[in-house]
């Protein structure tokens, strides 16, 4: 029966039956071809028995993957050390134990420790200069001390104007960089062998007495 013409004739707007087979035919080779690639993704090598150039698989013994529950497998043999890039692990070796840790040395005794901090000075303000022996006994005062130097130490940022040349715990004058930067010559040389009036707080440093200048005018040279 011919449908060109009459009631059962195809309209002039259908699409070609042609070109739908066309579409039809390309959809299904598309949607087989996710098939087999899902099957191959999930199944892994499609090929039985063998690799892709024939060679028979069962020949290649398989890999035996290490029983994590097995201690000689994961734990060296005893006697061997860890070893680390760049030497011997600190790790202790199979069969050791862990060292104890070590007592930590205090840096100063349990009295010192235990010492309540030092008090202000309860003395009144001295009448004139205080000898540099006596300078300690004014803490927390503004006081002028009279001595002459007799050691001294530029480090730099700080020098230190020593009365003593056994100068661990006794007083001393702490001078500051924007102090002595102004002087002519360096403040070790300037002051050596001199005998000064400092005036300034007493005050502590590591258990130190010492007076701290700031401004070159705290100083005064005595000639005699």
């Amino acid at each position: 029966m011919s449908t060109s013409s009459g009631p059962f004739a195809r309209p002039s707007s259908a699409p070609n039956p042609g070109l739908g087979r066309l579409v039809s035919a390309m959809m299904i080779v598309f949607v087989l071809g996710l098939l087999v690639i899902g099957v191959i993704y999930l199944t892994g090598d499609p090929v039985a028995g063998g690799d892709a150039a024939g060679n028979d698989s069962s020949a290649v013994a398989p890999t035996t993957q290490p029983d994590p529950t097995d201690a000689s497998e994961t734990q060296p043999a005893q006697g061997e050390p860890y070893l680390a890039a760049n030497g011997d692990s600190p790790l202790p070796k199979h069969g050791e134990g862990i060292a104890a840790p070590i007592k930590p040395d205090r840096l100063i005794t349990e009295e010192d420790y235990n010492a309540p901090p030092p008090q202000a000075s309860t003395l009144p303000a001295p009448d004139g200069p205080v000898a540099w022996t006596e300078a300690h006994k004014y803490l927390g005062q503004t006081i002028t001390v009279k001595g002459t130097v007799v050691d001294t130490n530029n480090i730099g940022q700080l020098c230190f104007l020593n009365y003593d040349p056994d100068w661990e715990g006794k007083f001393y004058i702490a001078m500051f960089k924007e102090a002595f930067e102004l002087l002519p010559d360096p403040p070790e040389e300037h002051y050596l062998n001199r005998t000064l009036l400092v005036t300034g707080k007493v005050t502590l440093h590591r258990d130190r007495p010492q007076i701290e200048v700031h401004d070159v005018s705290q100083i005064e040279v005595v000639e005699e």
